[in-house]
């Protein structure tokens, strides 16, 4: 009975990942539904300006109230993108590069594809993840100076040896970044 009841607290346990997993992929894939069609309103918000353009300027026109209407539609459907990329990215844990436009993680001060720096969005939020990070950083600081030094380079190499990718380690800053980033996510400096 201990068996079966093991089976079914298991069974229980994935069905319920499964469902989370799916709830995200689904709220993904409605927000990127969304963002492309916010997309395909400002390509045609653009197509209708640029028609409008040539039409006054064939006919010797000037240019006046219908492009500060567009021009205001423009900025709505602009704040709409922005504010559904900053979901997905809150979904995804993720931020977008505003250089590469390529997603990078939340915590990386420099893109790992284009090398450029990410400068963070100040919020209320993010004040106090960096207080309660910088809080973490001091305590392990203090932990690992009263390790002793043999204790902290076998705790390196079980770490390194649990790890399932090989990870490029920027030759300045000594940060680890992924096998695929070409820039140090931390320094901004090109990796090899």
């Amino acid at each position: 009975m201990a068996f079966l009841n093991d089976w079914r607290g298991k069974i229980a346990k994935a069905a319920k990942t499964v469902k989370d997993t799916s709830g995200d992929l689904y709220k993904t894939s409605k927000i990127n539904l969304a963002l492309g069609s916010e997309q395909e309103s400002l390509k045609k918000i653009y197509l209708d300006i640029g028609k409008k353009v040539h039409e006054i300027y064939q006919y010797g026109g000037i240019l006046g109230k219908f492009f500060d209407e567009k021009y205001e539609e423009i900025r709505m459907v602009e704040e709409k993108i922005e504010n559904l990329q900053k979901q997905l990215e809150e979904l995804k844990q993720v931020k977008i590069c505003p250089h590469c436009m390529k997603e990078i993680e939340q915590k990386a001060a420099f893109c790992p594809h284009c090398g450029e720096g990410v400068k963070e969005v100040k919020t209320k939020e993010t004040e106090e993840i960096k207080e309660t990070t910088e809080i973490k950083e001091k305590q392990e600081k203090t932990s690992l100076q009263d390790q002793t030094m043999e204790n902290h380079l076998e705790d390196r190499e079980k770490k390194e040896s649990t790890q399932e990718k090989p990870q490029k380690i920027c030759p300045v800053c000594k940060t680890e970044n992924a096998p695929e980033d070409r820039f140090c996510m931390s320094c901004g400096r090109a990796i090899f």
